[in-house]
């Protein structure tokens, strides 16, 4: 004999199994979202474990063409622009005897201006504190570069700068880098640079590490007498570079937050 199915029942299991979807597609939209949501919070810069830049005028290179480029940042929607000769020439230094982590990691400054709707208003910090600064317009790019053979920086952002106004450090420190030790004398900032992505024939750059800002402040101390002659290689050029004295130290910064000025 077999039994009927009480029509009950069957209306009571048919209730259920739209209730037990709905929750099962619930939990699994939560797993989803705890597994593959990236975070929100932006991470501190660590200042001490980040290069540190000194900048030394290049007094000699091959000429080259200028390069037309186009430049997308934090302040400003992509810009097309040339640059031309390269003017700095930045490595990484040793500051009041922090280690340079990553001795790969130079930088190449080359002229890049570009107006701001208006001046900015920008919050930030570094190693020698809380700091607030008026950007008035971009002026250089900064580009990884290669000296010698000591290979390419794979982990080094591009930098659009802008010249900057702020107070004085007034802080002396000792750099220590592979162009000599000096003490030197940090007085006003002179750009702030964000991180930014540039294309450049057909190619471009993203940004590595977005919170990692840097701000360049004049410096003064004993200047170098005797010139330096070495490769260079970048995106842009190969060339023989040549220097002697310094200008600017670039810290690495975090960008608090900025508004029209």
């Amino acid at each position: 004999m077999i039994a009927k199915r009480s029509p009950v029942g069957e209306e009571y299991a048919m209730a259920r199994k739209p209730r037990l979807v709905v929750v099962l597609v619930g939990l699994l939209g939560l797993l989803l979202t705890a597994v593959v949501a990236p975070t929100t919070q932006a991470q501190p810069v660590k200042f001490e474990t980040e290069t540190h830049f000194r900048c030394y005028v290049i007094s000699q290179q091959t000429p080259e063409p200028a390069k037309t480029v186009t430049l997308r940042d934090q302040f400003m929607g992509p810009q097309t622009l040339t640059v031309d000769e390269p003017l700095e020439f930045c490595a990484p230094t040793s500051k009041n005897g922090l280690p340079i982590l990553r001795p790969e990691e130079h930088l190449t400054m080359y002229g890049a201006a570009a107006g701001l709707p208006e001046h900015l208003t920008v919050f930030t910090e570094d190693q020698f504190g809380a700091r607030t600064l008026e950007v008035v317009g971009a002026r250089m790019l900064l580009v990884p570069t290669e000296k010698e053979e000591l290979g390419f920086p794979k982990r080094l952002n591009h930098y659009w700068c802008y010249q900057a106004e702020g107070p004085r450090v007034s802080q002396s420190v000792t750099l220590d880098d592979q162009f000599g030790t000096d003490e030197v004398r940090v007085e006003r900032p002179k750009y702030f640079c964000n991180p930014v992505e540039k294309t450049y024939a057909g190619v471009t750059e993203r940004i590595v590490e977005r919170q990692v800002h840097l701000t360049c402040y004049e410096i003064f101390g004993p200047q170098r007498t005797t010139a330096t002659t070495f490769r260079a290689r970048n995106q842009f050029e190969q060339d023989m570079f040549t220097v002697t004295s310094y200008d600017l130290l670039c810290v690495p910064s975090e960008k608090k937050g900025f508004q029209p000025a």
